[in-house]
């Protein structure tokens, strides 16, 4: 449900209700042609947005809000969206403004209290393996809501050993979440996994290889309400040797549609991380158009199929790999994550691969 407030300020002789409005997840600005025009179609930077439209934090009893808060703008036709970083808080007061043509609006918009809720919960975490590399990078928390964020998260998200003991500090401390909110994406320090870093040096790497641990979400974590989880989640794993060689994909099995109906499918000898199996494998056409179709991925992201929404035609087709696309380890088809520039450079893999379901009828 839309929530719109009226405010008794007027821009280019119009009232403020044409131009703002507070939605359930962002606040949106409708622009006359003539400015919206100067505005790129699309996202926007954060400078390009916060230029024309910014939402700041109201304190309790102040007049004067905080900084501008960090978001996702987006330019659609006159109206230009934003999506804050963080999910507006229930009972605080925020304040949207405007400026068009050397003049500004300003929207204070009250965000209402929340019913009391169940509790949150974790509804997933990836990697799936309880089998993982010493040099394992990062981890996915997906919660079924949107969750409070802050500092604090970091001492209520924990690695212990196989006697639960808490491992010290092993976390880059940058809070990323996914555009939902519900999703957190935390990383183990990369100072503590890349050789010759004097972090390593001075506390060690945060796993070890052969030995057991766990990953626990405390139950002390909360939604923007102040919902706790109530109990601990864990994950167990665990962990071989280090992986710190490149994707090879040579050693993918690349088994192609035989029929019209059949998926795309690709098998991998190790875990490649799930959001790059989202993001980072396109099929296309012959004319380099995007296949549109839907994406599943196997168990414990070791596969991944693709089925077009239309059935395949009698072309040919091939497969784009990005070469941003990692494994669990960070490493790539173009590198691993930590490897010695001195070293002898490997030859570039083709990222191409071509297939021809026609072919087989």
């Amino acid at each position: 449900m839309i929530t719109s407030l009226l405010v008794a300020a007027v821009i280019v002789g119009q009232p403020a209700d044409q131009f703002l409005r507070f939605e359930s997840a962002q606040v949106v600005a409708k622009l006359p042609a003539e400015h919206a025009a100067k505005l790129p179609l699309g996202r926007l930077t954060q400078d390009q947005g916060e230029a024309v439209l910014s939402v700041a934090f109201v304190p309790p009893g102040a007049k004067t809000p905080g900084p501008a808060m960090i978001g996702k703008y987006e330019r659609s036709g006159n109206e230009l969206t934003f999506a804050p970083r963080f999910s507006l808080e229930p009972g605080q007061t925020y304040r949207a403004s405007l400026t068009l043509g050397g003049k500004t609006v300003t929207l204070d918009h009250r965000v209402p209290e929340l019913k009391n809720q169940t509790a949150p919960k974790v509804v997933k975490i990836y990697p799936t393996s309880d089998v993982l590399p010493a040099n394992h990078l990062k981890f996915y928390i997906y919660f079924d809501r949107p969750m409070r964020g802050g500092k604090e998260l970091f001492n209520l998200i924990e690695l212990v050993d196989d006697k639960g003991n808490v491992i010290y500090d092993p976390w880059l401390r940058e809070e990323i979440w996914d555009e939902e909110n519900n999703c957190l994406i935390i990383y183990i320090h990369p100072g503590r996994i890349k050789w010759g870093i004097e972090l390593r040096e001075l506390l060690g790497p945060v796993l070890f290889e052969k030995r057991d641990y766990g990953l626990v979400i405390r139950g002390d974590l909360s939604d923007p309400k102040g919902n706790k989880i109530g109990k601990d989640v864990v994950k167990k794993f665990r962990t071989t040797p280090e992986d710190r060689v490149r994707i090879e994909v040579g050693d993918w099995k690349f088994s192609v549609p035989k029929a019209e109906r059949d998926a795309l499918t690709l098998t991998f000898p190790k875990a490649i991380d799930h959001r790059s199996l989202q993001r980072f494998l396109n099929v296309m056409d012959e004319k380099g158009n995007r296949v549109e179709g839907n994406i599943s991925i196997g168990k414990e992201e070791k596969s991944w199929q693709f089925m077009p929404t239309r059935p395949w035609d009698m072309r040919s087709y091939h497969l784009d790999i990005d070469p941003r696309l990692e494994d669990v380890a960070g490493n790539t088809p173009a590198r691993a994550f930590d490897f010695d520039p001195k070293s002898p450079k490997q030859l570039p893999q083709k990222l191409r691969l071509e297939f021809d379901p026609g072919a087989n009828r």
